[in-house]
């Protein structure tokens, strides 16, 4: 998850699959490409799956909303990078 959510940041995801009704709470550092996870929301957070769709679509990649079952892997997140 952590590695989608920096590709999205920088522009590197063509397609995002996200599960519905699923948080990850947590920041992203652009300065130094570190995501922190946190088990529930803290001062400053945000939820790490919206903001990468945000970012995919704001790069022109593509998100896909499904319900958290056909997500690839059963996980909160996947993506298919441009490179």
């Amino acid at each position: 998850m952590k590695k989608a959510v920096s590709a999205a940041y920088f522009g590197r995801v063509d397609r995002l699959f996200v599960a519905l009704g699923v948080q990850r709470w947590g920041s992203f550092n652009p300065d130094t490409n570190s995501v922190q996870i946190h088990p529930d929301a803290e001062l400053g957070d945000e939820d790490l799956l919206n903001a990468a769709a945000i970012q995919t679509i704001l790069n022109g990649g593509t998100v896909y909303a499904m319900p958290p079952e056909q997500v690839p892997e059963e996980a909160p997140l996947a993506a298919i990078f441009r490179y």
